[in-house]
């Protein structure tokens, strides 16, 4: 599947290796694509996770129900990123939450064994647990924002963490408001009446999942 060369280029995966090497690399790692649908499950909770997930279009969530109906959004994942590492290099190699497309999206899975018999397989692992401390930091992050008793202060520690990140007042947060609300563990209502309020007030516009902080 050599269309998908650059998607992995890109996603960092072989910043380890070489660049005179990256399709040696490649063709090691047996790449499979797969086109799916808007809301179709990729990996569900307790699936068992053998692959490194790689968005080459589209965007996945990483999302936590609970048996009274509850459901979180614990992260986005936006294209060209990688997402399941940490249940793939488990000892259990099982998903705590559902990993789902966010949109029409092409995932690019490579199998934990590829990777381990490949000859750059140190350098790849390496990226990979620098990936996986990049998302713990998020995660720590997100434990910050529902720290928060004020929404008011979730949306804007939220949206700061975006800025800061993004290093521009403009931020996408690639959420609709339901999403939004259930990533920041929130009634939709109460956080549609907040960001009016909050608009109203000269502390931010948006339009649609546009956000600029005033």
């Amino acid at each position: 599947m050599m269309k998908y060369l650059g998607t992995v280029i890109d996603s960092g995966i072989l910043d380890g290796v070489g660049r005179t090497e990256y399709l040696r690399a490649f063709e090691e790692l047996n790449v499979i694509g797969q086109n799916m649908r808007e809301n179709e499950i990729i990996f569900g909770e307790g699936d068992e996770i053998g692959k490194i997930c790689i968005i080459d279009r589209g965007s996945v969530r990483g999302e936590k129900s609970y048996p009274n109906g509850e459901l979180h959004i614990v992260q986005i994942y936006e294209e060209g990123s990688i997402f399941g590492i940490e249940a793939a290099v488990s000892r259990k190699r099982t998903t705590p939450i559902d990993y789902v497309c966010n949109e029409d999206s092409t995932i690019v899975f490579i199998s934990l064994r590829s990777i381990s018999g490949s000859r750059y397989s140190k350098q790849i692992y390496e990226v990979l647990m620098d990936q996986l401390a990049s998302d713990n930091i998020k995660k720590m992050h997100k434990i910050e924002i529902l720290a928060e008793k004020s929404l008011r202060r979730r949306v804007m520690m939220y949206l700061e963490i975006l800025r800061s990140k993004a290093g521009a007042d403009t931020v996408s947060v690639r959420m609709s408001r339901e999403q939004l609300a259930r990533y920041l563990c929130v009634n939709r209502s109460a956080l549609s009446n907040e960001l009016n309020k909050m608009k109203r007030e000269g502390i931010i516009d948006f339009e649609r999942d546009q956000f600029k902080i005033l």
